[in-house]
């Protein structure tokens, strides 16, 4: 599939953007970056070493730890001939060298025009649909004519933004999740129009991605208002959202719960702070608006009130917690 997309354009690179370019040079694509600003585009790139570097760490430690796992949890003594087994089964697979050519195959710009030459554009801006349209409008005059358009949106619905282009065959939703360099799973969403061969280049080109922990796990879903994860985990979050207003018990308790009771890795609004409050509104704004899924109206002011107030989780450091 590496010959089909060679070079990757990808618009809006905030913490989810920069994430998925990392990805895609990463794997060996070139990829152009669009930024509003000078500050952006800085901000994006330090993101971007930053998760690097942090990877040539997890890589380099990987056999230490390993070592220190098994002597100090585990009561073993090992000798230096069964630590150099452990070190040459748990070499890292991630250099300097691998880091450096990934960081020179992304190229940021402030103008559109530059993705003049990609085969695959990825929109990752913020989820207010007459936003993307308009993005999407520009780069249709802009991209080969035989470039597929993917947006990573995580609830509006695909054929809606598609229409803002000629290339209704040509368009997917390619969703990825927060963050997107640890958790595997990408939702591959056809719209009304998108075509047979677009669906299985883009399905088996993301099968080939990994991610800092392995391959990533693509799976079809069918065009719904917040599609299948986050039709199922706003339910639950808007439940979680009740019972803190209901005074039923309290933000930490709830999440211990959660995680001690029902296997949970994080609690509720942990993962809440994580995704960001503003996500979460605007997700669930958006698939009431389309009248989809559970969606709870009161939550929703709860919502609102964090967000107005600039609440929005890890972001700001702080949301339900304080960071």
């Amino acid at each position: 599939m590496a010959s089909l997309f060679k070079k990757v354009g990808v618009v809006g690179a905030g913490a989810m953007g920069a994430q998925i370019a990392e990805i895609m040079a990463l794997n060996g694509f070139d990829v152009v970056t669009r930024h509003r600003t000078e500050e952006s585009k800085e901000r994006a790139l330090n993101d971007v070493d930053k998760a690097l570097q942090s990877l040539l760490r997890f890589n380099s430690n990987r056999a230490e730890k390993e070592i220190r796992k098994m002597e100090q949890t585990y009561g073993l003594t090992l000798d230096e001939e069964q630590k150099s087994k452990v070190k040459e089964k748990l070499k890292s697979e991630f250099t300097e060298e691998m880091m450096t050519d990934a960081k020179s195959k992304i190229q940021p710009t402030l103008k559109l025009e530059d993705f003049n030459d990609v085969d695959l554009v990825i929109e990752s801006v913020v989820e207010d649909i007459n936003i993307k349209r308009e993005i999407f409008n520009k780069i249709d005059k802009i991209a080969p004519e035989n470039a597929i358009f993917a947006s990573n949106t995580s609830t509006l619905l695909i054929s809606e933004i598609a229409a803002a282009t000629q290339r209704f065959d040509k368009f997917i939703g390619i969703h990825f999740f927060n963050p997107p360099v640890i958790l595997p799973l990408i939702e591959i969403i056809p719209g009304i129009g998108t075509s047979k061969n677009t669906v299985e280049s883009v399905f088996n080109f993301s099968k080939t991605l990994k991610n800092h922990r392995g391959l990533m796990k693509p799976i079809m879903v069918k065009e719904v208002p917040g599609f299948l994860v986050n039709r199922v985990l706003l339910a639950m979050l808007n439940e979680a959202f009740s019972l803190y207003e209901e005074e039923v018990a309290s933000v930490n308790d709830i999440d211990i719960a959660m995680k001690s009771g029902a296997g949970m890795p994080m609690g509720p609004f942990e993962l809440a702070d994580l995704i960001g409050i503003d996500v979460l509104y605007h997700m669930n704004q958006s698939i009431k608006e389309m009248q989809g899924g559970n969606v709870t109206p009161k939550p929703i002011q709860l919502l609102r009130k964090m967000k107005a107030i600039g609440q929005l989780g890890r972001k700001t450091r702080k949301g339900f917690y304080e960071y």
